[in-house]
């Protein structure tokens, strides 16, 4: 397998779940600004990461559903919900949740020009966007309130999507500390092994 990705962006969490898997992968770096390039655009005609290339040469895209499907690849690791209909519930609900609000929310505030192209609304766009991502994080630090992990009180896929957007919210201009449960999250998963290997590898920090 080959994972491209982008240091920092929401590749971050199928490189953490490879990591975790423990099996053989490659590395694809793609630049900030390059995913537009052709080369990439023969990987991934949408021009995003992350994009798994399988052994077969299949070409897998979309964080969610690479995170999916390395979950269902490698049952025995058990990243996945149980066999179950209400913990699948559970795994798909966040997950939806995970990709349909929380990603989103920081478009407009890291990238407000593929909104508007007028410099001087840049800060009234950000300042929309960061309520959105502040009720997102109220949303799921009571969520986190009395547990370690998102679901299960295991590790899941899902952890290694939510530290992704705790890292970028560690970056904004309120503490994170003030979301006291997620930031005991960001804490713990910063020091798995599997998260400081694929970190290592990116060359990124909290």
């Amino acid at each position: 397998m080959k994972l491209f990705y982008m240091p920092g962006a929401c590749s971050l969490a199928p490189h953490i779940v490879l990591e975790w898997i423990g099996k053989p992968f490659e590395l694809g770096r793609v630049e900030r600004g390059k995913t537009r390039e052709p080369d990439f655009l023969a990987v991934n005609p949408v021009g995003k990461v992350p994009a798994l290339i399988e052994e077969d040469g299949r070409i897998l895209t979309e964080a969610e559903a690479i995170l999916l499907y390395l979950a269902e690849k490698f049952p025995d690791e058990h990243l996945g919900a149980s066999p179950t209909l209400e913990a699948r519930y559970e795994m798909h609900k966040w997950m939806s949740y995970l990709t349909g609000d929380v990603h989103p929310a920081f478009y407009p505030y890291f990238v407000p020009q593929r909104y508007i192209t007028d410099e001087h609304h840049y800060h009234a766009i950000r300042e929309a966007a960061y309520k959105q991502i502040d009720a997102c994080f109220q949303l799921l630090d009571r969520h986190m309130s009395d547990r370690t992990y998102m679901v299960e009180d295991r590790r899941t896929i899902l952890d290694a999507y939510l530290f992704v957007f705790c890292r970028w919210g560690n970056t904004l201009p309120k503490l994170f500390t003030d979301y006291a449960n997620l930031h005991r999250f960001l804490t713990q998963m910063a020091n798995d092994a599997g998260v400081q290997r694929a970190m290592q590898a990116q060359n990124i920090s909290l």
